[in-house]
């Protein structure tokens, strides 16, 4: 009996995104993954292949290598992307992202920002900064028993020598491991313990994790960094780096919210020429009855430009006593400018104006001061002033839609939630393989629509 070959061009509908998908990788340069391979074997899947398939699985929301492995035997799209080579086992797909891509998956996942660029589907004016975090495959939970027994003296003081030396080497090579981070998963020692907002029982509970960061343009995720950071504000700097190492862009709009805003991030974009659209962490609070009223804040003082001061509610002065410089835990030094009350002597508001219980001296005697960087309270308000702008509202509206809605896609409808792999290398790789099916699934669907051309979603259209 003879069986007529399958013809996968004629299974696989014209505007499948798996056609989309084929093409992309097809036009991308991958001589950084070939160098990986020693000697590539032209009878087996092809490193250009295998990249399609694992890219193609995301986009199916199939992360496992042994699901991946059965779906290139049953699934026609897989078979369309293996091109009549074998299907490579779980084994083959599981190596093939530890060692291969994890070597060169930011020049690869640079190659899809030129893809974009080139068909004119990226603005490379805005970028917008959001970061979630997604727990790691470490064991939640690790516990050691011992069981004890009679010893005589000399035999336990000698043990408990032993033991403290142990204790010392351990100590030490924890401190190694942790470096700037105050904890690490003993099963995946590059994950951090971070307070997620998946958080069942309600009690704050602190899960192995990584900080992961998205850029996007124009709906696409342009860049991806992985950290270990449990807040975002060290994150943009190192990811704004990365994007010109890598891809080559330095956005003119740099858009992201209140987690992000400090004055080494102010004064990083202020020294590149790019704009800051960053919410002041102040900024929802500085609306509330409870703040404007709050006559101890130098928000609601008067300043004098002249006399460099302030001006409290009882009308008396604060003025200038002291500069110095201040140190934050990564190094950047901040100048502050250090502003003490006349007299605060029988003030009639004294306990509506000098807050906090850090001074053990009695309220009678203490008097009112503010500590302030000028360099930090001139950029704030720049950037205040660019936010609440018609431009700047546009695009803090863009950054809910897209910087969140790529977090929003990834996490619901593509139902990733949790790492499969450990250390930094390749959950960086899950992470940007994740970012890519995005990218050709937007891509897809953008086409389909007939908006490739649309960079900034309109306000009016937001809702």
């Amino acid at each position: 009996m003879h069986v007529l070959p399958l013809n996968l061009e004629f299974q696989v509908s014209k505007d499948d995104a798996v056609r989309l998908l084929r093409h992309c990788i097809g036009g991308m340069d991958i001589t950084a993954l070939e160098k990986t391979y020693q000697r590539i074997d032209r009878n087996l899947a092809s490193p250009r292949q295998m990249l399609s398939i694992v890219v193609y699985a995301g986009m199916n929301h199939i992360f496992s290598s042994r699901r991946i492995e059965l779906a290139c035997k049953r699934d026609i799209n897989f078979m369309y992307l293996l091109e009549d080579k074998p299907v490579p086992d779980h084994t083959t797909i599981a190596r093939f992202r530890s060692k291969h891509l994890a070597s060169c998956i930011k020049e690869l996942f640079a190659q899809m920002d030129f893809m974009l660029e080139e068909a004119g589907a990226i603005s490379l004016q805005d970028i917008f900064i959001d970061g979630t975090k997604i727990e790691s495959v470490a064991n939640k939970y690790k516990f050691v028993h011992g069981i004890g027994k009679r010893k005589t003296s000399l035999q336990k003081t000698l043990e408990q020598l032993d033991e403290f030396i142990a204790r010392l080497k351990k100590y030490n090579k924890y401190l190694h491991i942790m470096g700037n981070r105050n904890s690490f998963a003993k099963t995946d020692t590059d994950a951090t313990f971070m307070r997620m907002k998946e958080d069942a029982m309600k009690n704050g509970q602190l899960k192995p994790a990584y900080n992961i960061q998205y850029g996007t343009d124009s709906e696409f995720v342009t860049w991806a960094t992985v950290g270990p950071q449990p807040t975002d504000t060290t994150t943009l700097i190192p990811f704004l780096q990365e994007m010109e190492r890598y891809p080559h862009k330095r956005y003119r709009n740099v858009v992201a919210d209140a987690g992000y805003e400090s004055e080494e991030n102010y004064l990083y974009l202020e020294t590149n020429q790019q704009r800051s659209f960053i919410k002041p962490n102040n900024y929802e609070k500085s609306k509330t009855r409870k703040w404007k009223q709050d006559i101890g804040r130098k928000e609601n003082m008067t300043y004098l430009a002249d006399a460099d001061a302030y001006l409290c509610a009882q009308g008396r002065k604060l003025t200038v006593t002291k500069e110095f410089i201040r140190k934050s835990k990564n190094g950047f030094q901040s100048q502050i400018t250090h502003y003490s009350c006349e007299h605060c002597k029988d003030c009639p508001v004294k306990s509506q104006c000098i807050h906090g219980n850090h001074c053990k001296a009695p309220l009678e005697e203490r008097i009112k001061n503010i500590e302030i960087s000028k360099r930090f309270q001139r950029q704030r308000q720049e950037d205040l002033k660019r936010l609440t702008s018609p431009e700047g509202i546009q695009l803090r509206v863009n950054r809910s839609i897209q910087a969140e809605g790529a977090f929003a896609m990834v996490k619901a409808d593509m139902t990733f939630r949790r790492f499969l792999t450990r250390g930094n290398k390749n959950v960086l790789v899950e992470t940007m393989l994740l970012a890519m099916a995005y990218n050709i699934q937007k891509l897809h669907c953008k086409i389909q629509a007939e908006k490739l051309n649309r960079h900034r979603i309109p306000v009016d259209n937001a809702a």
